[in-house]
């Protein structure tokens, strides 16, 4: 279960947890590698550079204690505060562990036999943590520096002492070397596939858990708004009735002129309810069209009517108007929302601008607000709080997941209020991608 967990961690990004057990695991095998060749230097001829080989190793051991024990906040402060930044830093803390672990290797295999030392197959290990961890290049690096270390301790042992031995050793040593070369060459290619394709497949399974937790929510607001049509339209009528009986028995100009305000809100109130129900029974019909000039067009009476505090600019350029895109109410609301929301959050001004390449439809939102705190613009689009003292927090959330359903996309750039120009105005961009229709206009 352990390994499998270190395996888990390693393909899905928890780098602090790879460089801990790295470490605890250098400790392990540089620990059990100082006993064994203690018995060697004591039971056996074999020619160990004892004391040399213990300086090395300690000090790997003392640094990766002190790593551990002594900065363990800072390596794993991350799991408290995601970042890419974060992710960044352990994933060069865990290459140059890696490193150190080869180079600690190659100076005690060199120190204790060189290419008889079987030991020498560790680099097998810091290979296939490289493939699963690091990107393939690396991997595929690290692979290359063992070979050429293990083939320059065999033509230094055969420089000096290969022709004293036995034919059988001889072919033992080269059948050693091949099989390190093939096992690296395996191991690498192998590794790098298996971690890329899970690591695609772990991503894909992210994506269809978010898409389904968004459906579910979308149907969530989709019975709630449906039980408020309902909910509301006894209360409503009731008031129409009332308030068109006081207005007839209203004694001053005064008093009718207050109720027939209230008569309009009421009338509003009821417009949208049947609005919304439209909505909850309507079906995209995916054959119908319509132009990007009609689409400008219902933006246009919507705020002509709405009279808005901020009426937005509406720019359509006249190479634009007469390409098509696919016809769904939903958009029309959708649009009407995120310019909705510029409106409320510009100072002075608020811009519409269409454009189109070839395949794409592009809708420009831009307002000169404040703009907005970076974990609003990080979680834009997801359901949250609203900033607005009467918002739900759902309006971008189903007018992004109503933009996806036609196989648009929507993306906000703020402008950052550090780096911008000391004359430049702060904006909120708003970008809407539509896909134009490839099909003809049936008139």
């Amino acid at each position: 279960m352990r390994s499998f967990s270190f395996f888990e961690n390693a393909l899905f990004g928890d780098s602090a947890v790879i460089l801990r057990t790295l470490l605890q695991l250098r400790v392990l095998v540089f620990g059990a590698l100082v006993g064994f060749l203690w018995i060697l230097d004591k039971q056996t001829a074999w020619p160990v550079h004892y004391s040399s080989i213990l300086l090395i190793v300690g000090c790997a051991i003392v640094w990766s204690a002190w790593l551990l024990f002594h900065f363990k906040r800072r390596l794993f402060e991350s799991r408290a505060i995601p970042s890419a930044r974060h992710h960044l830093i352990e994933q060069r803390a865990i290459l140059r562990e890696l490193i150190i672990d080869g180079c600690c290797l190659a100076l005690v295999v060199f120190l204790s036999g060189r290419s008889e030392n079987p030991f020498i197959y560790y680099f097998l290990v810091l290979i296939a943590v490289a493939a699963t961890v690091l990107s393939g290049k690396i991997a595929w690096l690290f692979a290359a520096v063992g070979v050429c270390v293990y083939s320059l301790f065999l033509y230094l042992d055969i420089n000096e002492h290969f022709h004293h031995m036995s034919d059988q050793y001889q072919f033992h040593l080269l059948g050693m070397w091949v099989n390190f070369f093939g096992s690296s060459l395996v191991t690498c290619y192998f590794i790098s596939k298996l971690a890329n394709a899970l690591r695609e497949q772990q991503q894909q399974l992210g994506k269809i858990r978010e898409e389904t937790l968004k459906n579910e929510q979308l149907i969530g607001i989709g019975t709630l708004a449906a039980s408020t049509v309902h909910a509301l339209g006894t209360p409503l009528s009731t008031l129409a009735v009332l308030l068109g009986e006081m207005r007839n028995s209203a004694d001053t100009e005064e008093k009718r002129t207050d109720i027939d305000t209230m008569l309009t809100q009421i009338q509003r109130c009821t417009t949208t309810m049947k609005k919304l129900s439209m909505l909850a029974d309507y079906e995209d019909d995916s054959n119908q069209q319509e132009s990007v000039a009609e689409l400008a067009a219902t933006l246009r009476e919507h705020y002509v009517l709405s009279k808005p505090s901020l009426y937005p600019s509406i720019n359509l350029p006249e190479s634009t108007q007469h390409q098509r895109i696919r016809h769904s109410l939903l958009l029309h609301h959708a649009l009407i929302n995120l310019v909705d929301n510029a409106i409320e959050a510009a100072q002075n001004r608020v811009s519409v601008d269409f454009d189109t390449d070839r395949d794409f439809l592009y809708i420009s939102i831009v307002d000169d607000g404040p703009g907005m705190p970076l974990k609003a613009v990080k979680d834009w689009g997801k359901p949250q709080h609203s900033s607005k003292k009467d918002g739900l927090g759902i309006g971008v959330l189903l007018a992004n997941s109503t933009i996806e359903r036609l196989g648009g996309t929507v993306a906000i750039h703020v402008v950052d209020l550090d780096t911008a120009a000391p004359k430049q105005v702060p904006q909120t961009h708003v970008q809407v991608k539509l896909p134009l229709s490839q099909q003809p206009h049936l008139s």
